[in-house]
């Protein structure tokens, strides 16, 4: 009876989920997306193009050889160039606040896109990027606030920079037999560029805040929970916050898109809902577009947290232990496979290195994880 029981309530939920059809017709090349917003004072806009692809796909096809402008309604315009595949960049935009701008699109292919007209929206200064610590790590948070109440819709993005240790310093390096055998046959000191290096981290959700049912435009957004003993606070860390607003409409499709790419994967998740935005298809009006367009000026603030600002962090280097190796090719053949010298143990006459220390590669080489070239923003 039980077993009956639990067969019919698998069915009931299997029953509920609904299956999503799409509405729109089939496209043998996908649907155009277009992401990027326009800088209104200054910096570089970047406007990406590219086609959906099926979920089975795993890489997207950028949408290269595009004809992109920037028109206003006075008939003017500014041309977009394709800097790498599918990336359409113009420098130092100071446009005309008092006119309305839309964004033109022709393919290859000779697919025509427009926009709709849409107005520059003002973006507030960010007030300031802060941090709390609390037993769950830290968590950073964006502050700001339009003192006049107009504002009402933001986006954030984020990138993360750490600066990261290895476990060993290494103050000798391998000397190799010539071509074509190659082999480490001794050590000598040397102190290369292996112990300091550094990670990167994009914003990869969907980060809103909306003051609308509030009585004042103030935010404080939590964007960013760094969980206890992490890497990213164990030496240095930075994070630079972009700050963008949205019209009540494209702020509604942002939150579409959230809930589409966030929050869709079981029983009880919302269905797909369809991302309708203010980009057409004018040679073939049915055809979706996913994608909407805006101008704000883009406003972004970094800061920095040191290791030193969080007592007890705790993080630790997991990693083997050193072994002791004779300088000499026969021992480093049969002991030293996987792993890098470190420093000299033993020394002899004249200098000499009899015997030196060695470890895992990742424990020595922080390249294996990261870059050893320094952020130019890197204090």
């Amino acid at each position: 009876m039980n077993k009956l029981l639990l067969f019919l309530f698998v069915l009931v939920i299997a029953g509920c989920k609904e299956k999503f059809i799409s509405p729109a017709p089939a496209v043998v090349t996908g649907y155009l997306v277009v992401e990027g917003i326009v800088n209104n004072e200054g910096g570089t806009t970047n406007i990406k193009l590219s086609r959906t692809t099926s979920l089975n796909d795993i890489a997207n096809i950028q949408e290269s050889g595009a004809q992109v402008k920037l028109e206003d309604n006075n008939n003017s315009f500014y041309a977009l160039f394709e800097n790498s595949n599918g990336n359409y960049t113009i420098d130092n935009l100071h446009l005309d606040t008092s006119l309305t701008y839309r964004l033109s699109i022709k393919t290859s292919n000779n697919e025509d896109y427009l926009s709709d007209f849409v107005k520059i929206k003002k973006n507030p200064p960010i007030d300031s990027i802060s941090w709390e610590r609390a037993y769950d790590g830290v968590t950073i948070y964006a502050n700001t606030h339009d003192p006049l109440n107009k504002t009402l819709y933001y986006q954030w993005e984020y990138d993360e920079t750490w600066e990261f240790h290895s476990r060993y310093s290494a103050s000798v390096v391998y000397v190799t037999s010539p071509p074509p055998n190659s082999q480490n046959i001794g050590v000598v000191e040397g102190h290369p560029d292996i112990y300091k290096c550094w990670q990167f981290n994009a914003s990869g959700n969907i980060l809103l805040g909306s003051t609308a049912k509030l009585a004042q435009d103030i935010v404080h957004l939590p964007l960013i929970n760094i969980p206890p003993a992490s890497i990213k606070l164990g030496v240095l860390y930075a994070v630079l916050v972009k700050q963008y607003v949205w019209s009540k409409e494209g702020y509604e499709f942002l939150e579409r898109m959230k809930k589409n790419t966030e929050s869709v994967g079981s029983v009880f998740d919302a269905q797909p809902s369809e991302l309708n935005g203010n980009i057409h298809c004018t040679s073939n009006p049915g055809q979706p577009v996913i994608g909407f367009f805006n101008i704000c000026t883009i406003q972004q603030q970094r800061i920095f947290i040191r290791n030193a600002e969080l007592p007890d962090w705790g993080y630790l280097i997991g990693c083997g232990i050193e072994i002791e190796i004779e300088n000499n090719p026969d021992s480093i053949a049969k002991k030293a496979s996987g792993l890098l010298p470190t420093s000299p143990r033993n020394t002899g006459p004249f200098g000499s290195i009899l015997t030196f220390y060695a470890a895992p590669e990742e424990c020595v080489d922080c390249t294996k994880r990261g870059t050893n070239v320094k952020p130019t923003y890197w204090p």
